[in-house]
């Protein structure tokens, strides 16, 4: 197990920090891996192993079965989290006492957790010499002031609009911040128009507590369940007699409207070119088996109102199974699949928790809907997280090792 999380914190700290970087990590490892670009318009038999990438955003690993249209077992996470995003046209603003990024939310946050702590700059611009990559984690930080409680900052901090969030970049003029970029990055101002950059946290991950068994760092929702899925895709024993696959989607945290979320029809695309038939695809589709990979709240005792007393998920004590989220009811678990579940976890002893939200609480969606009304059986499972959604969550190791577990369990079932 200390191997597996000791990988899971490097790749958090290299290419945790946006979903383009991270689908280039998982990519590369899965290449070396022996898996292969689809190609379009082929044949492939029992047995292969394929990459599908779609617009820098979405990733696929398929390992083919006997016969596609039997379905198949399909692990899907997203590999977006809450940011602060560069807001578009002339973003860079000159005031007195410095200047600045204009950055807007991306996903809910909450927005003062985001305040006082390092920033890293990351994404990509393209310039008329070609598309620039920038990271500057582990180079340059950033930050977002707050008031000071004097001034009565508290107050003010607690009703602070997010679309007055600016980032400090610099204490000097704004022509010094635009020789910079070009300097270092090749950039000019008229680039940054239409750019695709963020603001995340710069912090390395880290354990927490004296037993060390809390990790804590950016992006944990919804990285950790997707560097299960991911780990447990290659690490499976596969028969290669039902088809297994591995979805890495963007644009969870907005809705999952997007090209390469999962309200797109790419993925009922990807079925189509594997069997180069409508009614054998959607046959595929809806004979297939889901679970949507996505965390869930930790519970707090300090906060134990807000959640549900009948089944909530506490860190520490194993992978949560969601039947279902509180008053939504979006991902409602048919019966026979839940049970099926849980069989799975304990033919395997797999330590596991019954977590919903309190039908009084709003509770978040996840991908599990989108699938749900494509016909398949559908099931939310993931690693409980404290503090989510904001720059530093917190998972147990043993919860992420067990939420590695059940997937690798699923996919060899």
């Amino acid at each position: 197990m200390n191997n597996f999380v000791n990988d899971y914190m490097e790749m958090l700290d290299i290419s945790g920090t946006h979903e383009l970087f991270t689908l280039r990590y998982l990519e590369n490892i899965a290449l070396k891996n022996g898996y292969v670009p689809f190609k379009e318009n082929s044949l492939y038999r029992r047995g292969a192993k394929l990459i599908f990438r779609y617009r820098d955003k979405f990733l696929a690993l398929v390992r083919l079965g006997i016969d596609i249209t039997e379905g198949a077992n399909i692990i899907v996470s997203h590999i977006d989290s809450p940011r602060l995003d560069v807001i578009v046209g002339k973003p860079i603003i000159e005031k007195e006492d410095g200047v600045f990024f204009k950055v807007i939310p991306y996903g809910g946050i909450i927005t003062q957790s985001w305040l006082d702590r390092p920033l890293a700059l990351v994404g990509r611009v393209q310039t008329e010499n070609g598309i620039v990559y920038i990271n500057t984690k582990g180079d340059y930080d950033f930050t977002v002031t707050s008031l000071l409680p004097h001034l009565n900052g508290a107050k003010e901090m607690k009703e602070l609009s997010q679309d007055k969030l600016l980032v400090r970049i610099g204490n000097n003029k704004k022509e010094s911040a635009l020789t910079h970029l070009e300097a270092t990055y090749d950039i000019k101002e008229e680039d940054l128009e239409l750019a695709d950059l963020s603001f995340v946290p710069s912090d390395i991950t880290r354990k927490v507590g004296f037993d060390k068994t809390l990790i804590a760092g950016y992006g944990h929702d919804d990285k950790s369940c997707a560097y299960a899925e991911f780990r447990a895709m290659l690490d499976a024993k596969h028969h290669n007699e039902r088809t297994t696959i591995a979805i890495f989607a963007s644009y969870e945290e907005t809705g999952s409207a997007q090209t390469t979320g999962c309200q797109s029809e790419y993925i009922d695309d990807m079925f189509l070119e594997l069997t180069h038939d409508v009614v054998r695809a959607r046959r595929a589709i809806r004979n297939s088996n889901v679970i949507s990979a996505d965390v869930c709240a930790g519970f707090e005792s300090i906060y134990a109102n807000h959640f549900e007393e009948c089944a909530k998920a506490v860190v520490g004590q194993g992978v949560g199974i969601i039947p279902y989220l509180g008053k939504k009811r979006g991902n409602d678990t048919e019966f026979d699949f839940r049970t099926q579940i849980k069989q799975l976890a304990l033919d395997n002893d797999i330590k596991y928790q019954i977590e919903t939200t309190k039908v009084t609480e709003g509770g978040g969606g996840t991908v599990s809907t989108f699938f749900a009304v494509r016909g398949c059986h559908v099931i939310d499972i993931g690693v409980p997280v404290l503090a989510m959604h904001s720059p530093q969550e917190l998972i147990s190791e043993q919860d992420l090792y067990e939420c590695y577990r059940i997937y690798k369990a699923f996919y060899e079932n």
